[in-house]
C-alpha cells in the first residue's frame, strides 16, 4: 500500500510498526521536514525515489500529499504496555477515528483495541487524520470481544462504559479507578449490549444546556481523555 503525506511517512519510518520499502519523495522539495526523511531513509536503508513533480503527481492519488509518499506494508499488531486502555467500537469513519486517536495519544493514552474488522484500506487516512498518532500508540484489533474483555477484567482492569441509561453515573462525578478501561461506542449503534453487561461501571456526559442530542464518537473521547488526563494529573 502507499502512504501520503510527510508526517504519514515520518511517523512510519519513525515508529518501525511496518516495514517501508520506498519512500517517493519531490526532488524539489528541500524543507526541513523532506531533508529529515532523506536522512532518515539513509540511516535506515530504504530506498529513495527523487522524482519530478508530475511524476509524483501521477504516481500518487490524494490531493494532500504534499510532494511525499511511500510503499509500506501493513502495520504490525502491538501488545499493548501497562496503563490504561481505550476500546472503541463502531467508529466506522476513518477520519473520526484517526481523530480520537490522535486525541488519546497527545492526551496520555498509549493502548487502543479496536472492534474487528478490515482495517487495511483506511491505513492511509488513519496516518493523515491521526497526525501520525496511529503509529505511535499501541493499537490492537479484538477477536473474541467478550472473552477477550472478561480476561482485562481478570486482571485487574475496572471497566467503564460510556452510556446513557437509568443506573449510569454522571461522568464529572467519579473518580476513575487506576488501572481502568474505557469503552466507547460509535453514535449510530453504541456498544453492543453484550459489551455493556461486562462495564463494572456505566457514565453519562451529563451537558450544560438542554440538548437531547449525543455527542459524536470524537468529541466523547475528548472528554472522557480529558477528565482521565486531568485527574492522572492531580
Amino acid at each position: 500500500m502507499i502512504i501520503e503525506g510527510a508526517i504519514a511517512v515520518k511517523s512510519a519510518i519513525n515508529n518501525q510498526k511496518r516495514n517501508v520499502s520506498r519512500v517517493y519523495i519531490d526532488r524539489n522539495k528541500k524543507t526541513k521536514d523532506f531533508n529529515y526523511i532523506r536522512k532518515l531513509c539513509r540511516i535506515r536503508e530504504i530506498d529513495l525515489q527523487e522524482m519530478e513533480t508530475e511524476e509524483l503527481r501521477e504516481l500518487l492519488k490524494g490531493k494532500t500529499h504534499g510532494g511525499i509518499g511511500a510503499e509500506v506494508s501493513q502495520r504490525k499488531e502491538d501488545d499493548l504496555t501497562e496503563g490504561d486502555i481505550f476500546y472503541l467500537e463502531g467508529i466506522e469513519d476513518p477520519f473520526n477515528l484517526g481523530y480520537a486517536m490522535r486525541t488519546l495519544y497527545a492526551l496520555g493514552v498509549n493502548n487502543v483495541l479496536l472492534g474487528s474488522r478490515d482495517y487495511m484500506n483506511i491505513q492511509d487516512q488513519l496516518l493523515k487524520s491521526s497526525a501520525g498518532a496511529y503509529d505511535f500508540l499501541n493499537v490492537r484489533i479484538i477477536k473474541d470481544e467478550i472473552a477477550e474483555l472478561k480476561q482485562f477484567k481478570e486482571e485487574g482492569y475496572h471497566l467503564y462504559s460510556l452510556y446513557r441509561g437509568e443506573d449510569s453515573k454522571d461522568i464529572f462525578d467519579v473518580k476513575f479507578k487506576e488501572k481502568a478501561m474505557y469503552m466507547l461506542g460509535g453514535e449510530k449503534r453504541g456498544l453492543k449490549a453484550e459489551v455493556l453487561e461486562l462495564a463494572d461501571e456505566s457514565l453519562y456526559i451529563s451537558y450544560g444546556n438542554e440538548f437531547r442530542n449525543a455527542l459524536n464518537a470524537c468529541a466523547a473521547v475528548d472528554v472522557v481523555a480529558t477528565l482521565r488526563y486531568s485527574q492522572k494529573r492531580k
